[in-house]
């Protein structure tokens, strides 16, 4: 087929394409008055995401929404407690990577090619059309600026072994995404090497990322072993001496999002996720005000300008399957198998 003839064909089809797109969407909002409800479950905190919801009720005001937010594990449990009740309540699940790969292996997250994800990332969507990042989180290193210099502060994997670090740093005592992602990356031998070198710098460890921020910000501790960029940065615009590097490679957590298989509102579902995809919401209120990174191409902020030359890498929910072995080694090398 010849240059020209590919052109032909493409103004040709490109306006049969959007109209086709028209109807869909039209179709979708029609049946989204009938059902008049929306029930979303999501990760994204609570005054976050209704600033999102605030902006989808202005555009469909006949769909009643709410919304529960709790941890992924949390979340889990309780999708998992009303499916065996056979019990249908969530139209949008926003959940983590491993919890969502379970959802999806029960059939409990159901297939849906929304317009916005052709303009995701590939790393960040599945083929079949199941989740889509709706917003990333790398995992980074972090630092107090009244008690660490740029200079002296860990910038990669090698700098965390440093001897000045024992017994001072903060780590997240359930660090199993970045720690399976990572033995995954590097391989058994090396992978278990390395853990078994960073559990003898006998860190001091906390659960929550959020308060371990908080800490290293308090000067409680001059760093943290592993936080999230978006977070920390956060804290860092709100005036808190705290900074943070990206290592490389830098394992990225997703924050990913479906439709339920077994949807009550399924129209109303699909409107929620083109609507959380779309340009409009990863650019003005994903990245512009939460500091949150996008999968969508072409929406970037300055948290990006540190992984310019960085690898990121998603973190496997595939391994998943194996999450009860990576739970019981991250205990054993890290914690004394508590």
């Amino acid at each position: 087929m010849n240059y020209l003839k590919i052109l032909w064909l493409a103004i040709f089809l490109a306006p049969s394409f959007a109209g086709a797109q028209e109807i869909k969407r039209e179709a979708l909002i029609e049946g989204a008055k009938k059902e008049g409800k929306l029930q979303i479950y999501a990760l994204l905190v609570v005054s976050d995401h209704a600033q999102i919801i605030d902006r989808f009720k202005a555009k469909y005001p006949f769909i009643d929404v709410a919304l529960y937010r709790a941890t992924s594990e949390r979340m889990y449990t309780r999708i998992e407690t009303e499916t065996r009740a056979n019990t249908h309540l969530a139209d949008v699940i926003g959940i983590a990577g491993f919890q969502m790969y379970q959802l999806i292996k029960r059939g409990i997250v159901g297939k849906y090619e929304s317009p916005e994800r052709r303009f995701i990332d590939s790393a960040f969507k599945d083929k079949d059309g199941f989740w889509t990042a709706y917003y990333l989180n790398p995992i980074i290193t972090a630092y107090n600026t009244r008690e660490v210099t740029y200079q002296e502060s860990a910038k990669d994997y090698a700098d965390l072994l440093n001897p000045k670090w024992k017994g001072k740093l903060v780590m997240e005592d359930e660090e199993i995404e970045w720690f399976a992602t990572m033995m995954s990356f590097w391989g058994e031998e090396k992978g278990l090497a390395y853990m078994k070198r960073l559990a003898a710098q006998n860190f001091i460890f906390r659960h929550g990322h959020t308060l371990m921020g908080q800490l290293v910000a308090a000067g409680e501790y001059p760093g943290a072993v592993f936080l999230y960029a978006p977070q920390t940065q956060s804290v860092k615009a709100k005036g808190a001496p705290i900074d943070w590097n990206a290592p490389n490679p830098t394992v990225t957590s997703t924050n990913l999002m479906g439709v339920a298989a077994r949807a009550p509102h399924p129209n109303a579902a699909r409107l929620y996720l083109d609507h959380m995809l779309s340009e409009e919401i990863q650019r003005d209120y994903i990245v512009g005000k939460f500091f949150k990174i996008s999968a969508r191409q072409g929406i970037k902020n300055a948290i990006q300008q540190k992984f310019a030359n960085v690898k990121m890498i998603p973190v496997d929910i595939a391994q998943s399957e194996q999450l009860e072995k990576h739970e019981k080694r991250y205990r054993e090398i890290f914690l004394g198998g508590r």
